[in-house]
């Protein structure tokens, strides 16, 4: 890897993604419940719609760190490894963090107290714990990613044909009429060795061994930009014209986030390269526990809301920052602690 590392072996801009990609997912979440309650189009629900929009790029961002690491070539990787290591951290994860969650929502304040319910809540998961199922799914395909890699061409190559097929072509179904006859079409092509988040898992790995020029760079800052302009205007559209709050623009394999994403990855490593930063405290914590803060922060604003304490105080400029800042403060605390705890590392994969 051509990054610069820090002492521990750590490849900072990779670390400087991290951080910023765990708190775009702590803002998303604090401003994404009350925007679904509000009336599409009003100034409020507005600003909560442009704040998810532009920050989509977080979970994208985690695929292709992910990518970065574990797709490159130095790299030893065994299906050994990952079947009696990594797969089973994750497994394991997802389910102590699913029974957690669905204790609190089964017998915390207001909760049913059903046996059913928990056991029905344990098995689907929390609504966060989705990307721990994801991130199996790519380690199920990891040695065949691998073996794809290998050949810059057919990487590329990959990514040509995840472009349409799944985010282009996918988003285009929706249309009346054309969509249906096209939804038809892929369902009988069956395409799909580059659907789901593969696409950003061998983008990770390629983005991380380009050299890009600061013109190559403008333009990719401009295209993230227009991404993030796209998702924004299209949520709200799409919003208005259903008269309620659609995420349609919102999912994470839109072309307009994934051209976001490409964005902030490449700045990042075109910003953290030099081996005299460093990256501040606060941001190596966060990175060092981002999967940690991940896990746990829904329960902390699951607390503050029996509180009363939500976005809806002030302006979304103000509430939605500030309700972040309260949800990482005790998460990252819990993090920290359980990584501390040689038995609970596992909770935290």
């Amino acid at each position: 890897m051509k990054g610069a590392n820090d002492r521990s072996g750590r490849i900072r801009y990779l670390e400087g993604l991290r951080a910023i990609a765990i708190v775009a997912v702590v803002v998303i979440h604090a401003a994404i419940t009350e925007w679904h309650e509000l009336p599409p189009g009003s100034a409020r629900w507005e600003a909560l719609n442009w704040i998810n929009s532009v920050l989509r790029y977080c979970v994208p961002v985690f695929f292709m760190i992910s990518g970065a690491l574990f797709l490159a070539p130095e790299r030893e990787l065994s299906l050994r490894t990952l079947w009696r290591r990594n797969i089973p951290r994750l497994l394991v994860a997802f389910a102590c963090w699913s029974l957690f969650f669905a204790l609190v929502e089964v017998y915390g304040p207001g909760g049913s107290r059903d046996l059913g319910e928990l056991a029905q809540r344990f098995f689907t998961g929390h609504f966060h714990l989705w990307f721990l199922l994801a991130l199996t799914g790519m380690y199920l395909v990891l040695p065949l990613l691998r073996a794809i890699v290998r050949d810059r061409a057919t990487a590329w190559y990959f990514v040509a044909l995840a472009g349409p097929f799944a985010f282009v072509l996918p988003l285009l179904e929706h249309l009346p009429v054309v969509g249906e006859v096209l939804s038809e079409v892929l369902g009988t092509m069956r395409v799909q060795l580059v659907l789901g988040y593969s696409a950003y898992f061998v983008l990770g790995h390629l983005l991380s061994r380009i050299e890009l020029s600061r013109g190559r760079l403008r333009w990719i800052a401009a295209t993230g930009a227009l991404g993030a302009a796209s998702t924004g205007l299209g949520t709200s559209l799409v919003s208005r014209a259903e008269g309620a709050s659609d995420e349609l623009f919102l999912d994470f394999l839109t072309p307009g986030v994934a051209l976001a994403s490409v964005a902030v990855f490449c700045l990042a490593r075109a910003c953290w390269r030099d081996e005299r930063g460093r990256l501040p405290p606060i941001a190596a914590a966060l990175a060092a526990n981002s999967l940690g803060i991940y896990l746990v922060h829904p329960f902390f604003q699951w607390v503050y809301r029996q509180f009363g304490i939500t976005t809806e105080f002030a302006t979304p400029l103000v509430s939605v920052p500030l309700l972040a800042v309260l949800v990482l403060i005790p998460s990252l605390a819990v993090s920290v602690l359980l990584r501390r705890i040689p038995g609970a590392r596992r909770v935290i994969a």
